[in-house]
This record gives C-alpha cells, structure tokens and sequence, in this order.
C-alpha cells in the first residue's frame, strides 16, 4: 500500500510538501498540487488508519487545547475552522484529535490533566497564545510533553514551535485600507488586549496611524451578555467624539457584528462609518451590510499545526525544515466599508 512517503517521491517533493498539497495550502503552488494529485491518484493512494496503531502501539492522539472561556468557544467559527485543519491532517497521518476545553483554567488544567494520565498524549496543540498563561506552564513542567502554539508565544519564541500569521502586519493592513476608504478617525475594538494576536493587530493598527498622525482611539467591549447596554454607551461615546468619516477595526467578524448590533441600539447609521473584521467566517458573509474582512485562512493554520504537532514524533513522518510557519492573510473587501 502507498504511503504518504511514496506519493512525495512520485512527485518530486518532500513529504511535507506533499501532505501540504493534498490539504489545498496557500503555501504551495497549484504546479506542485498537481504534481502531487497525479501521483496519489496513479499510486492509488488512501491513509492505513489502523496499520500504524498496531505497528507502533504508542498513542496517535494529539490534544488540541482552547482556551478558558465562560462563553462556548466552540460557536466560535475561527476555532472550528482551526480544528477541522488540524482533523485533515491528522486524518492523512493516522492520528486522533481530541479536544481540551474548559470554563475556567482549574477546569481546563484538569482535563488536560487527564489527557496525558489516562490518554497517554504527549503532543498538544494550543489554539491561542496568551500572556502568563497558567495553562501553558502546566504543559511545559512535564518534559515529554510537546507542543505547538497557534499565534505567536510571549516567551521562548525561538524555541517553540508556533503557526500564527503576521498578526502585526494584518493589523497595520487594515487599518492603511480604512484611511485609504477616507476614514480620518479609526478606532480599534477589542475584548481584551493580554491575548497576543489582539495586541499584535493592536500595534499595527497603532503603527499605521503614526504615519499620518492620526490619534488612537482604542475601545475595549465586554464579551459578557449583560454588558450589552454598557458596550452600546462605550460605543456611542467613542463615535460621537468627532466627526468626519469613521472607521473601527474590530478584532474579529464576531466583535465586528456585535458593533453593528449596537450601532442599531444607539440608532447609529452604519453608513456612517466603516467597519472591518478579521477571519472572513460565514458570518462576515451574511452580515448586514456584509462585512469586510481579513481572510486569515484559520483551516491553514490548524493544518500547519497539526503538520508540526505530528513531526515531533519520533519517526517523524514529515521531515519539516522549520518550526516556525507564517500562514498570509488578505483583505476581503465587503459593504461594511463604503463610506
């Protein structure tokens, strides 16, 4: 039966490059999928779940962790798609996912806890990268424990494995796109500024308005469901500092739909202002007005991840020459932003 191996030899590439390809990644160029579809369809080739499991007799499982959260993260389309990209991988390679969540840290740490007790997992995948996170240094006090963090780490940066996209860059992106629409105020929403891609699209959006000379107007809304009046006075009073066109970056497509949902509160006109998100999930596509976004390819850095999580095993399948990957991001361009 062919193995991944065989089918990168067929065409010429690396295994990673290969296992890249099979999953469509923007990393790869459509000459090389093709190489790679032709050599998996001429070699017949289909994942042996059950053969690896039996010749290795270790665990094939690996722990995808979300973070700590009150609200259900797993409404949260960024982390499905994240986790269906981390499945497509692990589904090539014959190995398991299996999901930590909890609604606080104590919760979290145990069932992680019990992962690596009774589970026997020694590969985990965070979905988040987050300042003095307790959850992460529960990780790193057991020494064969590996992982991968999505987003880029606080500290040991050079030493950890990481996927994240230029968190920094996509901030400064949208904001040069808002002030190229003709905002001359720009406001940055957020929900809280310790997790690391919030701060670091924070700092490129601070990046841009330096070079015009623009003041920051930062606005920093309650996730909390009875917070929902309070988010709406914190908005009007942010909007009604000043006139001229405004724009807000919201730090995600489910921030950004909530600002529209207290603009109708406040009866603010979105005409009036542009609005722009991150993630491009369904729900940019169906908002109303439909929202601009930027497209972070989130199945793209679960696959990458996963890519990573399975390379530190010991008989290293994929053979990676980096364990640092930078997924692209682009701006898809909606009517949330014609002003």
């Amino acid at each position: 039966m062919a193995t991944i191996k065989d089918v990168a030899k067929r065409a010429g590439v690396s295994p990673s490059t290969a296992s890249r390809a099979m999953h469509d990644s923007p990393l790869i160029s459509e000459e090389t999928k093709d190489k790679v579809r032709q050599a998996m369809k001429e070699l017949d080739y289909s994942p042996n779940f059950a053969a690896q499991n039996l010749a290795n007799q270790t665990s094939n499982t690996i722990g995808v962790i979300l973070p700590a959260r009150e609200e259900a993260v797993g409404d949260n389309p960024f982390f499905i798609q994240i986790i269906q990209g981390l499945a497509s991988i692990c589904n090539a390679h014959d190995q398991l996912v299996s999901v930590a969540s909890g609604q606080t840290t104590e919760e979290l740490i145990k069932n992680i806890e019990t992962m690596i007790k009774r589970g026997n997992i020694t590969r985990f995948v965070f979905v988040y990268s987050q300042a003095n996170d307790p959850v992460l240094e529960f990780i790193k006090q057991h020494s064969k424990i590996h992982y991968v963090v999505i987003g880029s780490p606080y500290t040991d940066k050079e030493t950890t494995c990481y996927v994240d996209n230029d968190n920094f860059k996509a901030g400064y992106d949208a904001t040069k796109f808002l002030l190229a629409k003709g905002a001359t105020r720009i406001v940055y929403a957020h929900t809280d500024l310790s997790e690391k891609v919030q701060n670091a699209r924070y700092k490129g959006y601070l990046a841009a308005l330096s070079e015009v000379n623009i003041t920051e107007s930062p606005l920093c809304l309650s996730t909390e469901c009875d917070d929902e009046i309070k988010n709406a006075k914190a908005l009007g009073q942010m909007l009604s500092k000043t006139g001229g066109k405004v724009g807000v970056v919201a730090c995600d497509d489910i921030l950004a739909i909530e600002i529209q949902h207290l603009c109708d509160i406040c009866e603010i006109e979105q005409s009036e202002l542009a609005l722009l998100g991150f993630n491009n999930s369904l729900l940019a596509k169906t908002a109303r007005p439909a929202l601009t976004s930027v497209e972070i390819f989130p199945r793209f850095l679960g696959s990458e991840a996963a890519a990573l999580a399975i390379s530190t095993k010991g008989n290293d399948k994929l053979k990676l020459e980096t364990d640092h990957i930078v997924v692209p991001h682009k701006i898809v361009e909606r009517a949330s932003t014609k002003i």
